[in-house]
């Protein structure tokens, strides 16, 4: 039998091919696989959407530091294992965790951030591989400026705040 996850690839296909979009978004597939009986929630989803909506909310807190000038996650999550199981724990950053926690946090987030980034690589390699004829995709691997632009976004948008207050 196949696993959830191969069920919804299954049907996302079965939807593609109905309505012959080669792209789509998900809230339109949900609609159609509940129209359709193809997806239900499972008696432990959930506690998963209690865990997920509890999770975003942690995630999405966020303070402003006033000596630099910008806004910081206030939560952040670090992945634990005993005996071989992983657990998720949060912890407030300007009250709480452990340093060995603060610091297996950023390396993990690091990580992801490096995961992520190598997948985006990948895909773009295999997107300029199918479509040789079409203008290649890059994919910039330095993240400097992106950050100042963000900074810089950030602080535009507090002093606009600040002026309209």
């Amino acid at each position: 039998m196949a696993d959830y996850n191969e069920q919804v690839i299954r049907h996302w296909e079965e939807w593609s091919a109905q309505t012959g979009q080669d792209s789509g978004d998900p809230n339109d597939f949900i609609d159609w696989a509940m129209a359709n009986g193809k997806l239900n929630l499972r008696p432990q989803d959930v506690r998963q959407v209690f865990r997920r909506q509890v999770t975003q909310a942690l995630r999405q807190e966020k303070r402003y530091d006033e000596a630099g000038g910008f806004t910081y996650r206030a939560k952040q999550c670090v992945t634990l294992f005993d005996n071989g199981v992983s657990t998720k724990h949060y912890f407030d950053i300007d009250t709480g965790g452990t340093p060995t926690k603060r610091q297996k946090s950023a390396r993990q987030r690091r990580e992801a951030i490096a995961h992520d980034v190598y997948r985006a690589v990948c895909d773009v390699e295999r997107m300029n591989k199918n479509f040789p004829d079409d203008p290649q995709l890059n994919f910039y691997l330095a993240f400097d400026d992106d950050v100042a632009e963000h900074r810089a976004a950030e602080q535009a948008e507090r002093d606009k705040g600040e002026e309209a207050a």
